[in-house]
């Protein structure tokens, strides 16, 4: 097993790829990141508050919508690809075909998986940000914010 390198630079390159929450990090990398989380943790607080923010906006943001032309377009353009392999290599359309196949199931997997975990993932960024926003504010020593 490596020892993964972590310093500031590294920590806040994972914060940018895989989020604020260091639990959707790979299992590789964690023990060293938390590590030096607990060692820095003013740099860690910062890297992970600024990828919580990136992540509510990514969550907020709308799907975006497939306009009928381009659909169209693309469906126009395989068309034409599979009559240009019939012409050609014999065997080509039968390839073709598996990896349009293939294509299509891997895009229709990521609609599926998106839609499904969209909704859990918006959740999770709404409760961050108000953990976040709780955390920049004054408590008294009731715990009452004000």
């Amino acid at each position: 097993m490596t020892t993964e390198r972590m310093d500031a630079t590294r920590f806040g390159e994972l914060a940018d790829a895989f989020g604020g929450d260091v639990r959707r990090w790979p299992d590789e990398v964690r023990p060293a990141a938390r590590a030096w989380a607990d060692a820095h943790p003013l740099e860690a607080d910062r890297a992970l508050f600024n990828a919580r923010q990136t992540d509510a906006a990514l969550y907020a943001s709308s799907n975006p919508v497939v306009s009928a032309a381009l659909r169209d377009r693309v469906l126009a353009s395989a068309a034409s690809a599979g009559l240009r392999a019939r012409a050609g290599w014999p065997g080509l359309r039968k390839l073709l075909w598996i990896g349009g196949a293939g294509w299509a199931a891997a895009a229709c997997a990521g609609v599926v998986f998106g839609a499904n975990l969209g909704g859990h993932l918006a959740t999770q960024a709404q409760a961050d940000a108000v953990v976040d926003q709780a955390m920049l504010g004054d408590f008294d020593e009731t715990g009452i914010f004000g």
